[in-house]
């Protein structure tokens, strides 16, 4: 039984995906069914026919959103014709159906079992042309019954078609519970997206849905076309080579990414329509590139190649900070760069541990253990390099008698003076001048910045004494309020630098409060890079010095 898209869709679009699909080789001919005039949107109609759009039989045009331009597109009628082994389209004749032809026929999707057909077609009531407000004749989608001589009948328009937006380009999954199709309606995220809908045993429609921001962009998505679990569409967005592109997407991998099929498949010029026979790695695509024979042309392909999928493995071991031994028993986790749990490895007595992650994206590998800090590094992708191994080093937790040793004798920081108990919770000036100082137009404790280690959150030795001192201060004048800030320096992305001066700053407040401050009295909080201090932004050459001075960290008094 094959496997229902809907399901695909619906439940797996909520699961992790580990792996991307690349594209395949491509060998393209421009086949003789193509005139001076415009051929374009082929559809199979069982395996060896052919259909098609053309505006050879008549000159009129119409101008129409989903064109490139508000330029006036031609009018197209539909044909079908035999296909041979070469590709080539023969014996062709015009569809006759219950529609007078002058209404624009093309982009055809036949159901699985060829009983019926949907179609585009422009927008007419009682046998005239409808225009919205902004004078563009809209398109819809029809549904027509094919009869066993071929002829097209019982032709509806579809429930959610509307005057004021397009629905156009249908296609249907392998189990015939799908309608996919590209629309304007509200809610696109840009000037066309694809969407789809489902559709019940008895020809009944859900309601449309977004296939989502991972395959819809700003710009214009078009022509889908479904092939098993890959869903193919023409695009304009920033990663095409010119107009519309072809890409392909995973159905089943929610977290995979569109990608380009090629410099064969794709030019700088409109590529679109592409369909598949994954049977026999042969299939046709519409382009207007130059050197063609007419506006648009259909070409013939044949697939050379498998598609792949790609794999970005992430492997290493886990070793002590300190003595560089193997630590067997750790727990390495992996995160998504928005920092979305992705997969758990438990590691073994050999300390390795290995993850299969779809590529081209960005990661956050993290380790732990009873007994040690935790630790965790920024994974960025790097092309061509599908294969990383990453040492992660954890380093044994002071015990809590050491920090009680360290850090909570007595220590005079301030020297004080017999005041009334009632005056003790009061910031006196004399005492601002020795506690606090201004910097980037703050207040801040005068006290030595907290460094952590590289890709690392938890407290240094170092850093003991200087949150001792804090916690007296805090605790010397119980009206004050202190804000940890942390700050990054521009390297890595935005999200991780929140991330990572987040989860330092929440291991400061976490320690101060263990040393007696109540937890009211102080608040943390994670800039990233978001306050830089001196010039070194994205794409800026700068020292380990001058990062360095971003990597602060600041107690700022938000309250006295």
């Amino acid at each position: 039984m094959k496997k229902s898209i809907l399901f695909v869709i619906i439940v797996l679009f909520f699961q992790s995906t580990f792996s991307q699909l690349t594209a395949a080789k491509y060998s393209i001919n421009n086949i003789k069914v193509n005139t001076k005039y415009s051929e374009y949107g082929t559809s199979y109609f069982g395996p060896n026919r052919i259909v098609y759009a053309s505006s050879k039989l008549d000159g009129k045009k119409l101008r129409n959103k989903f064109n490139n331009n508000k330029d006036d597109a031609p009018r197209y009628d539909l044909f079908e014709g035999f296909l041979n082994h070469n590709g080539e389209i023969n014996y062709t004749k015009k569809i006759m159906n219950q529609f007078i032809t002058k209404y624009n026929e093309s982009n055809v999707a036949f159901t699985p079992d060829l009983k019926y057909v949907y179609f585009t077609q422009n927008n007419i009531i009682k046998g005239k042309y409808v225009k919205d407000g902004n004078d563009w004749i809209n398109l819809k989608i029809y549904r027509a019954q094919v009869n066993t001589n071929g002829e097209w009948t019982n032709i509806v328009s579809l429930p959610f078609n509307n005057d004021s937006y397009s629905c156009a380009h249908p296609t249907i999954s392998e189990d015939g519970r799908i309608l996919f199709f590209t629309t304007d309606m509200s809610g696109t995220y840009g000037k066309s997206d694809i969407y789809w809908v489902t559709i019940s045993e008895d020809q009944k429609y859900g309601t449309p849905q977004n296939i989502g921001a991972h395959v819809n962009s700003s710009a214009r998505e078009n022509f889908p076309y479904v092939d098993g679990n890959i869903l193919y569409f023409s695009s304009d967005r920033q990663e095409s080579k010119g107009g519309l592109d072809v890409f392909m997407v995973a159905l089943d991998r929610p977290n995979s990414k569109p990608v380009n099929l090629g410099t064969t498949i794709n030019s700088t010029y409109d590529d679109f329509c592409f369909v598949i026979d994954r049977k026999n790695k042969k299939g046709f695509f519409s382009s207007n590139r130059p050197n063609g024979k007419g506006r648009d042309d259909i070409y013939f392909f044949k697939q050379d190649t498998k598609i792949l999928d790609c794999k970005q493995v992430i492997k290493g071991e886990i070793r002590d900070k300190r003595t560089d031994e193997i630590i067997p028993g750790a727990i390495v986790s992996m995160y998504s760069h928005d920092n979305i749990l992705l997969a758990t490895h438990p590691v073994k007595y050999d300390g390795k541990y290995k993850f299969d992650l779809a590529c081209r994206a960005n990661y956050r590998v993290q380790a732990t253990k009873i007994g040690y800090n935790k630790t965790f590094k920024h994974i960025g992708f790097t092309p061509n390099v599908f294969t990383q191994n990453i040492t992660l080093y954890l380093k044994k937790k002071v015990t809590t008698k050491a920090i009680t040793e360290n850090i909570l004798k007595p220590k005079p920081i301030i020297k004080k003076t017999e005041e009334p108990v009632a005056e003790k919770n009061i910031l006196k000036p004399e005492a601002k001048k020795e506690l606090i100082v201004n910097k980037y137009g703050k207040e801040i404790l005068d006290l030595e910045p907290i460094y952590f280690d590289l890709d690392e959150y938890y407290i240094t030795q170092e850093s003991y004494e200087t949150l001792a001192k804090a916690a007296r201060i805090i605790n010397d004048y119980p009206n004050i309020v202190i804000e940890f800030g942390s700050h990054t320096d521009c390297r890595a992305s935005d999200s991780y630098n929140i991330h990572l001066s987040t989860l330092r700053a929440n291991e400061v407040v976490k320690h101060l409060v263990y040393l007696g401050v109540p937890e009211h009295r102080i608040k943390g909080r994670g800039y990233g890079e978001s306050e830089l201090v001196n010039k070194c932004r994205d794409g800026v050459k700068c020292t380990e010095e001058e990062h360095l001075q971003n990597r602060r960290t600041e107690f700022i008094i938000i309250k006295k």
